[in-house]
């Protein structure tokens, strides 16, 4: 790995370094990666005045239009302003956003002739390295604070403990990053286990391989998991079908469920939060993802061409919870006998009574204190019944302020049909090329797996950390496959030496 960074210019090594630092401190913090991605405009910058002159690499020219998306997807965000009354929210999402403007600009105009396919699987690789840095320290003082403070042993396994202890905020994540993060690491880490010759890198990627795979039942991250299965399930495929090593495939996928299982087992609580979820949708007690999907409807709906700009769409989509909120009020049906003239007041109270008592808990205690106050409201039960979950769910986002949990939807409220329509070429274009090129890339592909699986579940483009990611690793393997011919890093430099 040391070796790519030989027989470069000055400025070449420093870019390529500092490539290298962000994909290894993008897990740490988006605000370190912010100020390496500065860096490495500044050097693009002195690159071309000292070194290489400002030529484009034909090779990135040619696929200018992917870049240029990427631009206008920015660009509409930009042009929302226009129309968002909430103007400095407004500024805030386009400054947010900026990664989508810089990265294209960084990959198109920066002339990365000399980035090989090795060298990008070298960045690759210390972003792997950054993963189980941030997960082993995190790990080894979570054990810390077991072992000699008298912690509970949820410090570990608790998804918001996992990456805090209570003297000192170390290193937080979100658990819907840290799962995008350690997807893609596996995929790397699987695909170059079959692919490398050397003893120590396969050892390498085992190891790695054995440790991002089980990192996501520490977060209990539902989400998390249900792609890691996904990837797994498609890496299966790629080695048995593509590289058509059949009887590596079948004990590759006897191990896959073997570690599946061993996760299971070993993690109670993160597999709690699937048969709650479960059993809570088939009681009809509701769950919060399937709430936010059915009131998010007023929002795209009544904005589904243009969106309602950038700065409005936090205050548009609570409006939509709030209209949620009082269809689920209006469910509520009167007993015959009731008084119809303060019955309005009486259904509201009698909800808003149940959330303050217990609030956001789905147990039969609920239910039976929801039956002792119908009656004398003068409300039916069964109605009561029937709704009570949904409006307990709609209570809690309304008053946490939550998005709405979903990246199409938010996209869509924001930009409306054409931010949407580029949000889908960011998937859609990649494929197109490899059909039509007869080639296929499954690190890149699983990258749009990953993404486009988790924005059903997560506003994944709402926090500076998703951006930098997706946008970063996308033009990252995107050169890497489609712009980048040599894997031979001396070969490759050598012709830019001329």
């Amino acid at each position: 790995m040391l070796t790519s960074f030989k027989n470069l210019k000055k400025f070449q090594l420093s870019e390529y370094i500092l490539l290298a630092l962000f994909a290894f401190s993008l897990p740490f913090s988006w605000r370190i990666a912010t100020y390496v991605m500065m860096a490495l405009f500044a050097n693009v910058f002195l690159k071309g005045v000292f070194e290489e002159g400002f030529n484009l690499n034909p090779l990135q020219y040619k696929h200018k239009l992917i870049y240029l998306i990427f631009i206008a997807f920015w660009a509409i965000y930009a042009i929302s302003f226009l129309y968002s009354e909430n103007s400095a929210e407004a500024r805030v999402q386009i400054g947010k956003k900026l990664p989508f403007l810089l990265f294209p600009l960084f990959f198109l105009f920066s002339n990365l002739s000399y980035l090989t396919k090795d060298r990008v699987r070298t960045i690759m690789y210390c972003f792997v390295i950054g993963i189980l840095t941030l997960f082993v320290v995190n790990l080894v003082w979570a054990g810390y604070d077991v072992l000699f403070r008298d912690y509970n042993i949820t410090r570990i396994t608790s998804p918001h403990r996992f990456f805090k202890s209570d003297d000192v905020f170390l290193m937080p994540m979100h658990r819907a990053h840290f799962s995008l993060f350690t997807c893609l690491a596996l995929v790397f880490c699987f695909v170059e286990l079959f692919s490398s010759r050397l003893l120590r890198t396969k050892i390498f990627n085992g190891i790695s391989l054995l440790m991002v795979t089980i990192s996501p039942f520490f977060v209990t991250s539902r989400a998390g998991i249900l792609c890691e299965i996904l990837v797994l399930f498609i890496l299966w495929i790629w080695l048995t079908f593509v590289r058509k090593e059949k009887m590596i495939g079948m004990v590759t996928g006897i191990t896959i469920i073997m570690m599946l299982s061993v996760g299971y087992f070993s993690f109670p609580k993160t597999i709690d939060r699937f048969t709650k979820a479960i059993t809570r949708v088939k009681e009809g007690k509701g769950d919060i993802r399937l709430t936010l999907r059915n009131s998010c409807r007023y929002a795209i709906v009544e904005n589904f061409v243009f969106g309602v700009g950038a700065g409005d769409r936090c205050d548009e989509t609570m409006k939509a919870y709030r209209k949620y909120r009082k269809d689920i009020i209006s469910n509520i049906k009167p007993l015959a006998n009731a008084d119809l003239n303060d019955f309005e007041q009486n259904r509201k109270s009698l909800l808003d009574s149940i959330d303050k008592k217990y609030n956001n808990e789905y147990t039969d205690r609920v239910y039976a204190y929801a039956e002792s106050l119908s009656e004398p409201l003068g409300c039916d039960y069964n109605s009561v019944k029937e709704n009570l979950a949904e409006y307990q769910i709609i209570d809690h986002t309304i008053k946490y302020e939550l998005n709405a949990h979903n990246q199409f939807s938010d996209t869509i409220i924001a930009v409306g049909l054409m931010g949407l329509m580029l949000l889908i070429l960011f998937f859609v274009y990649p494929v197109y090329l490899w059909i039509k090129n007869k080639n296929f890339d499954v690190v890149f592909f699983s990258l749009l797996i990953i993404i486009a699986f988790n924005s059903l579940f997560e506003s994944v483009f709402e926090r500076q950390m998703g951006i930098m990611f997706f946008v970063f690793f996308y033009f990252l393997l995107f050169h890497g496959f489609f712009c980048q011919q040599s894997t031979d890093n001396s070969q490759q430099t050598l012709s830019n030496l001329k």
